[in-house]
């Protein structure tokens, strides 16, 4: 005969069982950040020591995180040229990139590192204007972002000049 002990240990054992199947399915959602829907954006900050351009081996005394990088290669630009990173909606909007903005350097470049857990990531493109608020000179094609550390994205554009 079933005793009223081994009833309430089969009943607690159940609720347990119960209580950590819910934890264990709710808890990975509840690391899923509320971004209204849209992709979650890569944060734009740099490692804390950003390898030099050109020092893409990954061997340095530093040891910054992995990553990549995505650059930008102009001809003919103006001294004033601003460029900004844009990425798409999935409505197809085009959005700024806060910290992925800047002026060219003296080549007619513009190089931003990429953070490992973003690697893959799309659709982006590059704006060039004349100044920071000035019009727009031209646009990239759509890219991805690098899927491998130390990997370059390259964009060109031609300012048509």
């Amino acid at each position: 005969m079933i005793t009223k002990n081994y009833l309430t240990i089969v009943h607690s054992a159940l609720m347990v069982t119960i209580v950590c199947t819910i934890l264990l399915v709710a808890w990975p959602l509840s690391l899923v950040q509320a971004d209204g829907g849209g992709p979650q954006l890569p944060p734009r900050n740099p490692p804390p020591v950003t390898p030099t351009v050109g020092d893409d081996d990954g061997e340095d005394d530093h040891n910054p995180p992995p990553g990549a990088y995505i650059e930008l290669q102009t001809q003919s630009a103006p001294a004033e040229a601003w460029t900004v990173v844009q990425w798409q909606d999935q409505l197809g909007g085009w959005h700024e990139v806060e910290g992925w903005q800047g002026t060219l350097e003296s080549d007619g470049s513009k190089r931003w590192w990429v953070a490992a857990r973003d690697f893959g990531q799309s659709p982006f493109r590059w704006i060039v204007t004349q100044g920071k608020d000035g019009q727009s000179l031209a646009a990239s094609a759509p890219f991805n972002l690098p899927t491998a550390a130390y990997e370059i994205v390259r964009s060109e554009v031609s300012l048509g000049r």
